[in-house]
This record gives structure tokens, sequence and C-alpha cells, in this order.
């Protein structure tokens, strides 16, 4: 079976509806409800009104601005995956290329934000931005590309590829240096370290004498370097370290 990718505009229809949506609610909803509560129409409730209206417009600017970016990496590009031969075949500027699945050594999906709720269940709002994305995939000869989601709409899909790994960015403009690693799917962040747990892994190779300066020099330290000399001296004593 193969599948065929190229420039769709489902992306774009999307984005126009949900601007349809907003503006429905400013500019027919809104009036009306502060029409039957009051009976009138305030200068405070019109100014509210075109301030979102303001606000809806500025929200835009990134989305146009990050559309415009995948399509001028993307105007020239299609590919096709055949899952029979494992292979990928892509096409750019009029070059056809073709790859077998184990030649990729890299495979990224950037999204938005809003898409790590599947890992940290924090519940964000999504934005008009939220639904951009793209996958980056490189193989072993060096060749790499960047097919956004106005080529293939991945984002509620399984990867296409095995050990795919996700970046999760506020706002999902390709950029081609980005070099901060990339998490597996169902892989739970790592919990950074507190001041005081910092202290303690660098106090661990200070000796009875340097420990007890601090702990009696309290002022001229960091609470949480005090607390850390206390908790390794007392270690130190139980011979837990």
């Amino acid at each position: 079976m193969k599948k065929h990718y190229e420039i769709q505009n489902k992306l774009l229809r999307r984005l126009i509806f949900d601007n349809l949506k907003v503006t429905l609610l400013l500019v027919v909803l809104f009036p009306i409800y502060f029409k039957l509560k009051n009976g009138t129409e305030f200068f405070f409730e019109e100014f509210m009104i075109w301030l979102l209206i303001g606000f809806t417009v500025i929200t835009n600017i990134p989305a146009i601005v990050i559309y415009l970016n995948y399509y001028r990496e993307n105007k020239n590009t299609k590919f096709t995956l055949d899952f029979e031969e494992e292979k990928i075949i892509i096409t750019k500027d009029g070059i056809e290329k073709e790859y077998l699945k184990t030649e990729i050594i890299k495979s990224t999906y950037h999204l938005g934000i809003y898409y790590k709720n599947a890992i940290d269940r924090a519940g964000r709002l999504p934005m008009l931005i939220s639904d951009f994305g793209y996958w980056d995939l490189q193989f072993k000869n060096g060749d790499r590309y960047y097919l956004s989601n106005i080529l293939h709409d991945f984002l509620h899909e399984a990867p296409q590829v095995p050990k795919t790994k996700y970046r999760f960015r506020f706002y999902p403009y390709i950029n081609k240096k980005d070099t901060k690693q990339a998490i597996n799917l169902n892989e739970k962040p790592k919990k950074e370290k507190t001041l005081t747990e910092t202290f303690i892994e660098k106090f661990k190779t200070k000796n009875d004498k340097q420990l007890r300066e601090i702990i009696d020099n309290k002022k001229s330290y960091q609470k949480e370097a005090v607390e850390a000399a206390e908790f390794v001296l007392k270690n130190k004593n139980v011979g837990i370290n």
C-alpha cells in the first residue's frame, strides 16, 4: 500500500474556520449579549469588543508567518510512503529520491506545546498556532527534509516510522538549527533538582571541617547551602556517604 502526500489546504481551511468562529463571537454574539443584559450598549462594551478584535488580528500574525514558512519550505515537495517495500520516496524541486526506512537516522515530530498535554496533563488551551507542526527527517547519507503538515496532517496519527521522537515548542516555526533533545511521546520529563539538592551533590566531596565551617557561618551562605551542609554532615556521621 502506498500513501501520497502533497500540498493540501486542510490546515489553511482550519485556520480560516477558527477565525470565523471567533469573528462570530465578537461581532454578533457579544453585542446581543450586552444588549439583552443591559438594555443598551455602552462605550466600555464596544471598547472591549474592539480590543478583542485587535487581539484576534494580532494572534493571527504568528499563524500566518508559520504558514508562509511551511509553504516556502514545501511548495515544491511531495512524498510517498510505500508500506509494502518499506521505503520513502521524496520529490523536492523536481528531484526524486528513494530511501529505505532502515536508512533513517533521525525522525522528530515538532509540535505546538498544546500537544504536550498528552505527557504532563497540564491542560494547555489550544491557540491559532497549536495545529502547526512539521516532521524532521534525516537519512544516513546526510539528506534532511522538513515535511510540514501542509503536506500531511500527522498530528493525531501514530508515527510513520519507528523510534520517532517529539519536540514540543510554543512556536513551531521550522528551525533547522534546533539542537535541543527530543523525547519519546510517553517519556515523562525529568524533574529538575532543587537548589538544596544541587548543593548536596556539590558538598559530597567536602570534609567535616569544611561542612562545619558552612554551618557555623550561616549568614555568609545561602539557606539552601547550609541545609545541604547539615544533611551531608549528618549522613557522613551515620556512615551513609
